[in-house]
């Protein structure tokens, strides 16, 4: 299955009411991002084209990776690597003197990225390089920032995402100034977040900062509190959009609560979906560029994605409001927490059945007299009509409300809830 690749039209925006991305024509705007750590340092160009193609193709929006890149947490060498080409980053190590000759193969990436529809969500430094080893000051931080924001000014195809993998206490002042560097070197052009280390939110240091554009989030090893990590930042004033930017990587080997199949990945898209987020995924052998990384672009878990993006668009998806009262029994919890939102209309929903599980709706929630209800598979995209139901029951004392079943040999679902015309 594949999906047109569309050319970046413009830079994005935040949404008025704070909740979404907009394009440069006022459009909303998915984000459904993939992690790429090493795009722009170990990926050959054929390999980074290769892969960027492959996913604008299945529906991704977003790539994740890092400027300067010495490895993984608990991997980094103590300076940042060379590219394919043997060109570093900063000229003597300095991130003060940028290398030229290095930022023509990201000018390439950046390039080739907005002709396929794709956001290249950089990273200026992993944070390895600010925290631990304190190559980057608030100075060079600062002109850094400032080379790059000038850089990418007119390139739509850019947003910046601060820290890496990073908790900033001690270190805030640094990561301001980068993020300031960036905002003036472009004129606020872009938009900024940060990317936190695990279990951890960047409100909880940028929450009051005006160059903070919107939320992102790291729930890694704990992916069953992606659903309240999520819906507690997208309460937080200013409202800001909400990206669960780094959860757990499917069949990554490192997790307590693994394995890490294609439904756990599935799991942590919709609960951060319908918590009112956003998800990025990643696939382990991919982002460390293990023997046979380059054939993992297809895997279930990637796959899933493409299918997610499917069903969601198929209504605005910009309009959801999570509503956990349609479920009226059998919400789970945790590991198994099923999830529910509505259009604020109560025309359309969706519910997501995160097992082999009975729910019962509260259809009357639903603002019509008359809802049809289909099932569809979330790992393959196949679709089952459940039914037509009566939503408004208070005239009827012998109605009973209807339970609703995952399909025998289905992981999970989802129910699709539509108002009938007419009605």
């Amino acid at each position: 299955m594949s999906i047109a690749m569309n050319p970046m039209s413009g830079t994005l925006r935040v949404s008025s009411n704070g909740r979404y991305f907009v394009d440069a024509s006022g459009q909303p705007w998915l984000w459904m991002g993939d992690t790429a750590w090493p795009l722009f340092t170990q990926y050959n160009r054929v390999d980074a084209e290769k892969y960027l193609t492959r996913r604008a193709e299945q529906g991704f929006t977003v790539i994740q990776g890092v400027l300067a890149w010495g490895g993984g947490t608990g991997f980094e060498d103590r300076t940042p690597g060379p590219n394919y080409a043997g060109d570093l980053p900063w000229i003597d190590n300095d991130p003060a003197w940028p290398n030229d000759a290095y930022f023509r193969h990201v000018d390439h990436l950046v390039k080739y990225a907005g002709e396929h529809g794709l956001i290249l969500a950089m990273l200026p430094t992993w944070g390895f390089y600010v925290n631990d080893v304190k190559i980057l000051n608030t100075e060079n931080a600062y002109r850094y920032g400032r080379w790059l924001g000038e850089r990418y000014r007119a390139q739509p195809s850019v947003i910046w995402v601060n820290g890496g993998d990073r908790n900033p206490s001690g270190y805030e002042a640094v990561y301001r100034a980068l993020a300031h560097g960036l905002r003036e070197g472009d004129g606020g052009a872009h938009l900024i977040s940060y990317h936190p280390c695990g279990w951890t939110h960047s409100s909880m240091w940028f929450q009051d900062d005006d160059w903070l554009d919107f939320h992102m989030i790291q729930t890694w090893t704990e992916w069953s509190k992606v659903y309240p990590a999520v819906a507690f930042d997208t309460q937080l004033v200013p409202l800001r959009p909400v990206v669960l930017a780094e959860g757990a990587y499917e069949n990554g080997p490192e997790y307590p609560q693994g394995p890490i199949t294609p439904l756990i990945v599935r799991r942590q898209a919709w609960w951060a979906f319908l918590a009112g987020g956003y998800f990025t995924y990643g696939q382990n052998q991919m982002w460390r560029m293990e023997p046979g990384w380059t054939d993992t672009f297809d895997t279930p878990g990637a796959l899933s994605m493409a299918h997610f993006k499917n069903i969601v668009t198929q209504r605005p998806w910009w309009k959801r409001v999570p509503d956990q009262g349609l479920i009226a029994s059998g919400a789970g919890s945790e590991r198994t927490l099923n999830a529910a939102a509505r259009n604020p209309e109560g025309t359309r929903a969706l519910v997501y059945l995160s097992s082999q599980c009975h729910v019962l709706l509260q259809l009357d929630r639903m603002q019509t007299r008359r809802v049809k209800v289909t099932l569809v598979n979330p790992a393959s995209g196949e679709r089952v009509d459940a039914g037509v139901y009566e939503t408004h029951h208070y005239a009827n004392p012998s109605y009973r409300e209807p339970w609703f079943s995952t399909p025998p040999f289905w992981e999970d679902a989802v129910l699709e809830l539509d108002a009938l015309d007419g009605t």
